[in-house]
């Protein structure tokens, strides 16, 4: 089964759009193809927010939201070329001999710099039983790097403390590409921004002031995940894949990828795994855990995987994910959203602290945490 992206004219109507939610609900039509919506989100900062056509485009993402979780979108501020130049950069530093990365390796704080293949197992955080690996089983087929915070958060004194080690952890940079790091902070910056943006769509979209979120994401602990899934010269081991099934753990996940075979996967409601086919000229968007918990699941966090390329060109291809994971603040206090929760559907989770949560989420994906 495969899913592809189908794009949604924002003009429609909300009642039209209801007639294409079979496009979005995996269960509709086991025997269709299925499609992740593509979304052209420039309404948002062309024209009013009581437009009829900024109005379908938060219908757009709410229904996308609610079924799938996932969606693709065009019509940012950012160039195809601004994202190919950052990919192209981060593929320079991926190229370099094993003993050139691993001067940076991510050792002290293990979510700032180089991890090479085979450290981390996206499956080891999941909770479900026919999902989660032990760290006897082999490790995913990628290789990363992980910038965190380009702020100096330091300034803020005995509030950010606790998270001096851990959210605010200080990066590192690779000297033998010289353009790697003013590149990647630039990078960091613009999908932040977008973030941000975003999220003002989803306070909209929740009936919201827009900078609901403001106040919890302004000094937020947002990472920068490089994935380079490399040329695979042997086979993998079985029930290796470049990345395991695995839900993110945030509020929300930018994917600019490479194109090429071996890419993503998601798992629908039957528990199947549906191939996604994705628009070069798109930004993949997803909603991570903690957004569908503090949406009291009215949107859902959905399982996904990288699978490997098929065996004829395994040895022939490679892949490139820039992956921006957003967070919020550190202390953030995530509790359900005023309005996803009434009398007929009460609060279904406790208040959650995000650094601890997310701190804990992102060890686990490591062999030497579970291990230990």
């Amino acid at each position: 089964m495969q899913i592809a992206c189908q794009f949604f004219d924002v003009s429609l109507a909300f009642g039209t759009l209801l007639a294409h939610s079979i496009f979005l609900n995996p269960l509709a039509y086991t025997n269709m193809k299925l499609d992740i919506p593509l979304i052209d989100v420039s309404p948002f900062w062309s024209l009013k927010r009581e437009d009829p056509q900024t109005k379908a485009l938060l219908n757009q993402i709410d229904l996308a939201l609610k079924d799938i979780g996932f969606l693709c979108i065009t019509g940012t501020p950012l160039s195809a070329s601004y994202i190919e130049n950052a990919q192209a950069v981060a593929q320079r530093f991926f190229d370099l001999p094993l003993a050139e990365k691993l001067k940076t390796a991510a050792i002290k704080y293990k979510s700032r710099g180089y991890t090479a293949l085979g450290e981390q197992g996206l499956s080891y955080a999941m909770d479900a039983e026919d999902i989660k690996q032990n760290t006897v089983q082999p490790a995913d087929l990628f290789e990363r790097y992980r910038i965190g915070p380009i702020d100096d958060f330091t300034q803020l004194g005995e509030s950010v403390k606790p998270f001096l080690e851990t959210a605010y952890a200080p990066n590192q940079w690779p000297y033998q590409v010289a353009s790697f790091e003013s590149v990647m902070k630039d990078y960091y910056k613009s999908m932040n921004q977008l973030s941000r943006n975003l999220l003002k769509m989803f306070a909209l979209t929740l009936d919201l002031d827009e900078n609901w979120f403001e106040d919890k994401v302004d000094k937020g602990m947002s990472s920068l995940a490089i994935n380079h899934y490399p040329t695979q010269e042997t086979p993998p081991l079985p029930g290796q894949l470049r990345a395991g099934a695995h839900a993110d753990f945030g509020t929300l996940t930018i994917v600019a990828a490479t194109s090429g075979p071996g890419g993503l996967q998601i798992r629908n409601k039957n528990k199947e795994w549906i191939d996604v086919s994705t628009n070069p000229n798109c930004l993949i968007v997803n909603i991570g855990d903690m957004m569908a918990q503090w949406s009291n699941d009215r949107w859902v966090s959905t399982v996904h995987r990288v699978v490997n390329p098929p065996a004829e060109v395994a040895k022939e291809n490679k892949r490139l994910s820039m992956v921006f994971f957003h967070q919020p603040n550190p202390d953030a206090v995530v509790s359900c959203i005023p309005t996803c929760a009434s009398e007929s559907n009460p609060i279904k989770y406790k208040d959650t602290l995000a650094g601890v949560y997310i701190s804990e989420k992102i060890n686990r994906n490591f062999k030497s945490y579970r291990s230990a």
